[in-house]
């Protein structure tokens, strides 16, 4: 029995049912930081709170964070056939994403 894998080009996208997350800490200090921080639904919020603390503190060292959820999706070709981790009921062909293999087969 042989089998026949497919190149298959992913696209990695923000996943839309979730929002990033950006976050501040302030990191200054000399033997330890000042531990304050902010998490916040929008970077507009952040860059307020970095400037209010710096003002209350004179505090200037920060270090900002943005997280998101990605979503690796297959190219609009490949749209609703088999992709190895998903389950069928027929046993079409199974696509594997790109080097999952270390080469290109196909």
């Amino acid at each position: 029995m042989s089998r026949i894998y497919r190149y298959v080009p992913w696209s990695i996208v923000q996943d839309p049912a979730t929002y990033p997350e950006y976050r501040a800490d302030c990191v200054t200090g000399e033997d330890k930081d000042c531990g304050e921080m902010i998490r916040a639904g929008g970077p507009d919020w952040v860059e307020e709170w970095m400037r209010r603390h710096t003002q209350d503190t004179g505090h200037r060292d920060y270090r900002r964070t943005v997280t998101n959820c990605a979503l690796l999706e297959p190219s609009d070709e490949l749209r609703g056939r088999l992709v190895i981790g998903e389950a069928a009921s027929p046993r079409p062909a199974p696509v594997l994403p790109s080097g999952i293999l270390g080469r290109n087969d196909g």
